[in-house]
């Protein structure tokens, strides 16, 4: 049986494996739901939040969405379905935008507070008709007709009638983060960001130790600037030799000046590099840096269950040790990992830990 060598470098996938969001993306939620009622609308605030947090960690446990956006969307439409008064979009004619969002509100026939939207909502039957629909996004799509729900804006881009993600990124980027992704003061939301609650899975001195023996390198779905803020936050982005995010386009880093023409076209979703593709750029750009030839024995830690991540393409390519990650979930998720590639399977941050430490185990190996 086979036994591998100790690793050259070891590429984090960011939400996987090294940052903890649960409290962050929960609360940015909750309050985005709360803050659009408020702010476009004109809910009272009195008695919110409409959703806590562990209510949205309930909802999203069981139903997947490909957002946290798409859950602000489906929590919205839950709460305005369920408020007291219902309104028609034929009643405000020559109005769309934000300027339709102005009018509902001028009218100051939306009486409910947060509080009551709260106390009125029946959750088990949107959950209910959410699974008869097919569960979750594809539920979602199947609604048809819900009350009040044409009030919610979530189509088009971020600045501009794309309200539900505006809101959701100024809750949770904050005021100083929010400005240099998008060169914009906040409109609607003047907290904190949530994104400061985020905390490392592994604590910094066991990070900095096993930063020692071996490369780090990380890859994200975030933004440039937002990972790097992250860990720079948490006083670890000096130990990360290459940070690959949604930014990067497959041939290097992207020019920052085309990054942010892109961003503006709303359209950088369709030049994003894919996620094999990303992974591969972290490994050349360590051996690139640290001057190696001969390829490097690779350590990925992150979800292997996640579609279209190539962890069996990236084997063949590289001397890839596949570290799957099921933190706080059951052993059914840890066979998911072990079919979709997984050579060792941890599932807490004490056994990623000793799975770097230690020298790697044999295929389809389960850390307990």
């Amino acid at each position: 049986m086979a036994v591998y060598s100790s690793y050259d470098v070891v590429v984090f996938d960011m939400e996987d494996a090294l940052i903890d969001q649960g409290f962050s993306l929960t609360a940015a939620i909750s309050r985005a739901v709360d803050t659009y009622l408020t702010e476009l609308l004109g809910i009272k605030a009195e008695g919110g939040p409409v959703f806590t947090p562990d209510d949205v960690r309930i909802f999203t446990n069981n139903h997947f969405f490909d957002t946290d956006t798409d859950v602000v969307n489906a929590l919205l439409t839950a709460a305005l379905n369920y408020m007291s008064v219902e309104l028609f979009e034929d009643d405000f004619p020559n109005h769309d935008g934000r300027d339709l969002l102005d009018a509902i509100k001028a009218t100051g026939k939306l009486t409910d507070s947060l509080g009551d939207i709260a106390k009125n909502l029946r959750m088990n039957e949107y959950t209910k008709l959410l699974r008869q629909r097919g569960g979750g996004k594809r539920g979602f799509g199947r609604l048809g007709y819900m009350r009040n729900q044409w009030m919610i804006l979530a189509e088009g881009h971020i600045l501009m009638d794309n309200l539900v993600r505006r809101i959701f990124a100024e809750v949770y980027l904050g005021r100083e983060l929010f400005f240099k992704e998008f060169n914009r003061e906040r409109q609607f939301y003047d907290g904190p960001g949530v994104i400061d609650l985020e905390q490392s899975w592994i604590e910094v001195g066991a990070l900095a130790s096993l930063r020692k023996r071996c490369s780090f390198a990380v890859v994200t779905n975030r933004t440039q600037a937002e990972a790097q803020f992250v860990l720079s936050n948490l006083g670890i982005d000096k130990l990360f030799d290459a940070i690959v995010s949604q930014d990067a386009m497959g041939i290097g880093m992207a020019d920052q000046e085309e990054v942010s023409w892109i961003r503006d076209l709303g359209v950088g979703a369709v030049v994003e590099a894919d996620y094999s593709t990303r992974v591969a750029e972290a490994i050349e750009r360590v051996r690139a840096q640290a001057g190696l030839e001969q390829i490097l024995r690779v350590a990925y830690v992150g979800d292997c269950t996640r579609e279209n991540r190539g962890i069996n393409t990236l084997k063949e390519r590289y001397r890839m040790t596949a570290i799957g990650t099921v933190f706080g979930r059951d052993h059914l998720a840890a066979a998911a990992q072990r079919e979709k590639g997984a050579d060792i399977v941890v599932h807490d941050p004490g056994q990623l830990v000793r799975a770097l430490s230690e020298r790697p185990r044999m295929r389809s190996s389960e850390y307990m």
